[in-house]
């Protein structure tokens, strides 16, 4: 069937189409590295004089634990959107309007990712701001699993001409890890706006977390089912 879908639609390539769409992986691939470079940016140094002692200077990396904890859940998260649009383009051989466009649409939450790390970091001891920043940093990762849910749709679903065809398994692991995560972070959002209780809001990260092996069993049912 990937042979077939590529036969299909080799009368209609242009003849570097294939290089275009490299240009454009290789364009999204550096706009994910800049984000990730521009996360350690906003890491500020700790100030050392010639009047500093060791217990001074380990109070200021201590100080920075928030921003540390937000730089690595960041780093992690952003890594992970990547390995799924690298997985996506694994497949994609192709290309039109609506899926560049859907690829650079995704890119947008990608460069705010380092703005919304810093002040989610800079918020923790601010309890008036803290929830606010919180929401930011969430909201940013909705939307960066919605936009690469709607690239996967267009270019592996709706435009199946313009991809290799993925098996069973691979299309199931990756629709349904990639809808668990925004689902999550989802959920946890709404809770926001009912309390800012943070042990509450770890209970929700926790049922999420249950919710997840459910989530993998069904999605292994679908897989036998159709197989």
């Amino acid at each position: 069937m990937a042979y077939k879908n590529q036969h299909d639609t080799g009368l209609n390539k242009h003849p570097k189409q294939e290089f275009q769409v490299e240009r454009l992986a290789f364009f999204s691939d550096a706009i994910f590295a800049i984000a990730i470079t521009l996360l350690i940016i906003e890491f500020k140094i700790p100030h050392v004089t010639k009047e500093s002692t060791f217990d001074t200077a380990w109070e200021q990396l201590i100080d920075l634990k928030y921003n540390l904890f937000a730089l690595l859940l960041s780093f992690f998260l952003i890594t992970t959107y990547w390995m799924r649009h690298h997985f996506l383009f694994k497949h994609i051989h192709n290309y039109n309007r609506q899926i560049v466009t859907a690829n650079m649409i995704m890119m947008l939450p990608i460069i705010f990712f380092p703005f919304t790390t810093a002040f989610f970091a800079e918020s923790v001891d601010n309890k008036n701001v803290v929830i606010l920043a919180f929401r930011f940093f969430l909201f940013n990762h909705i939307l960066a699993g919605l936009t690469i849910y709607i690239l996967y749709w267009l270019a592996i679903v709706k435009h199946k001409e313009y991809s290799f065809e993925m098996n069973i398994q691979e299309r199931n692991k990756f629709k349904y890890d990639l809808l668990f995560t925004t689902i999550t972070f989802s959920v946890i959002f709404l809770v926001t706006f009912i309390t800012d209780n943070v042990q509450a809001i770890l209970w929700v990260f926790l049922v999420c977390g249950i919710s997840k092996k459910a989530f993998d069993t069904i999605a292994k049912r679908r897989v036998v089912k159709t197989l």
